[in-house]
């Protein structure tokens, strides 16, 4: 039984160490892919049985987008196998740029996936929770329109809090990239699995306790404001039947998936004593900026801090700790 111990381990570190993603590591990511089929699955029989679809094209013009960069991916793989090429690969980092790809091409596939089951739970049509989150916004002194007219009326401070919450998008796909490329392989499995486990815990919340946002609740009608959740009320009234995956709008307001999706940013760069600081300042102000660019309320901003949390220590306790670093393989050193 020792023996069989020793091999394994001796197999997962030379893994590593040609610059391949280890046992451990492949593991999370069919886990990720898992958690893909499981979105999907319940994606199909709601819509099936709920009588919603998606639009044909946006399928079609995703697979493809996917399928060409899994295609990169597996070619990338490929050639850094090669022995003859393997110095050339090595310093063009093809090993680490692939395993950044497959992370993420599952990324990409899964947004969309848990984008539609987001529009299927609204259509529960559970009760409004908006006045309650703004009794509770209101008991620790914050007043929502004053704040919003407050911004709004200082360009500058406008102006850096749109900055902020707009980076979500780019730190989103930018940071996996980042991550793959420096071969902090851990912190990117654990990048992408954090958002998956949060959009389960997102969805288990706001399903039965809905709110219609800020921009709603309050009359706001400033552009970028109320028509960003304007499905919010067809998904309800049962007016929108087919959904464009095109424009798939963020309709959840309780807990702030901004609000977490900030902490993951930064928490994933940690190791990084270069960017770090840079991270926990943007991430930081983009928390700040969530109440006013995103229409939430300052309740869903605590629900948010509270799923990143609750997610991070999750994904610890189930997962346990490895640091894993993919080591260059040594170009003088044997081919395997």
């Amino acid at each position: 039984m020792t023996k069989m111990i020793e091999t394994v381990a001796q197999s997962s570190f030379i893994d590593e160490c040609r610059g391949r993603p280890s046992r451990f590591l492949r593991k999370r990511y069919l886990g990720g892919w898992l958690v893909v089929a499981l979105f999907l699955m319940v994606d199909f029989a709601w819509l099936y049985f709920g009588g919603y679809s998606v639009k044909a094209d946006d399928i079609v013009q995703g697979a493809k987008a996917i399928g060409l960069l899994s295609c990169i991916a597996v070619g990338l793989a490929a050639m850094a196998k090669i022995p003859r090429y393997r110095l050339a690969t090595q310093r063009l980092r093809y090993a680490e740029l692939a395993w950044a790809l497959a992370w993420l091409t599952l990324l990409m596939f899964f947004i969309p996936v848990a984008g539609v089951l987001s529009y299927l739970s609204v259509t529960v049509n559970a009760p409004l929770v908006d006045d309650s989150l703004v009794h509770f916004d209101r008991a620790l002194g914050f007043d929502w329109p004053s704040v919003y007219h407050w911004v709004h009326s200082h360009g500058a401070v406008q102006r850096v809090l749109a900055f902020a919450y707009g980076s979500g998008i780019w730190q989103l796909f930018g940071i996996p990239a980042v991550l793959g490329l420096f071969g902090r392989d851990e912190d990117l499995s654990d990048f992408v699995l954090h958002l998956m486990v949060s959009s389960i815990l997102l969805l288990l919340v706001s399903t039965p306790f809905p709110a219609a946002s800020a921009f709603v609740h309050f009359n706001i009608a400033d552009p970028n404001t109320a028509a960003t959740v304007s499905d919010f009320n067809l998904l309800r009234n049962g007016t929108m039947r087919q959904f464009d995956l095109t424009r798939i709008q963020g309709l959840v307001s309780l807990p702030s998936f901004h609000t977490a999706l900030a902490v993951f940013f930064a928490y994933s760069l940690r190791r990084n004593s270069l960017i770090f600081p840079f991270a926990v300042l943007l991430n930081v102000t983009m928390v700040v900026s969530t109440p006013i660019q995103g229409g939430h309320y300052l309740a869903d901003v605590f629900g948010g801090l509270i799923l990143a949390l609750v997610t991070i220590q999750m994904l610890k306790f189930a997962l346990g700790r490895r640091a894993v670093t993919r080591t260059p393989f040594p170009a003088n050193a044997a081919p395997g």
